[in-house]
């Protein structure tokens, strides 16, 4: 079973992504002096690169081409809303993605057709993902010692942006077929 254009083009995509939420989290562990924050993100950078080695390695097994500077789920956050500036938005940014990206693995995953070795490693990232998301962790921790307002207001933006940008990624991966192996 060769990897599809859709599929090989998803994968990349989670790569990049996660490789991308390391090296932010790494930022952010380089930045901060609040030990919670500071552990948290440190911790938060070496899952999100374990993971990026995890796809580049079912990437690379499966015969796909590796695509490093390809596109990132970030970029169309940025594009729509801007680069967030301050630890606050970086976080709640964080936390909306973290839903995203476990929405979308839980959806590859109820695919037909799923490769046994990309159905695995996603399988092992949905479940490490569980640390990061659902109002528990680190970053929600801190995040919960904010003034409401401030918090409700990048909440609401970033829903909303999110919600933006998963309509404009959907309609694109949706006109791409499955057909064919990936080149």
């Amino acid at each position: 079973m060769s990897l599809t254009r859709r599929e090989l083009y998803l994968l990349n995509l989670y790569r990049n992504s996660e490789l991308h939420g390391a090296l932010l989290m790494g930022r952010i562990a380089r930045s901060v002096s609040n030990p919670e924050v500071l552990l948290g993100a440190t911790r938060h950078c070496a899952t999100e690169a374990q993971h990026a080695a995890l796809l580049t390695e079912v990437i690379a097994s499966l015969g796909g081409a590796l695509e490093p500077t390809g596109e990132t789920i970030q970029k169309h956050y940025s594009e729509d809303g801007g680069i967030p500036k301050d630890l606050v938005d970086l976080l709640v940014l964080s936390e909306v993605l973290e839903a995203r990206v476990l929405s979308s693995y839980r959806a590859h995953l109820q695919r037909a057709n799923v490769h046994p070795r990309i159905r695995e490693v996603l399988e092992q990232i949905v479940e490490e993902e569980k640390e990061h998301s659902g109002g528990h962790g680190w970053a929600e921790h801190w995040l919960s010692t904010l003034p409401a307002e401030r918090l409700q207001s990048a909440r609401e933006k970033w829903t909303a942006i999110d919600e933006r940008v998963a309509r404009v990624l959907h309609s694109q991966i949706a006109e791409m077929t499955d057909e064919g192996a990936a080149s």
